[in-house]
């Protein structure tokens, strides 16, 4: 069984209080969080963007391991 990184519940848990009540958040507002561009972190093979429908969208959980 994998271990979780060190930081990864604090990260989880910023990101939930940022936002509430969503499983997911739009690339736009993780460039923002992140302060990238799009096209970089969608480049970034580990960055856990997902193509929903025609757009991304980032699960909260694999972003919290991904800040990790």
């Amino acid at each position: 069984m994998a271990r979780e990184k060190v930081d990864y519940r604090d990260n989880l848990e910023m990101l939930r209080d940022m936002f509430p009540g969503q499983m997911t958040i739009t690339i736009q507002d993780a460039c923002r969080l992140m302060n990238r561009d799009k096209r970089s972190l969608l480049g970034d093979r580990a960055f856990p963007a997902q193509k929903v429908g025609g757009r991304y969208a980032v699960p909260i959980v694999g972003l919290a391991r991904y800040l990790s």
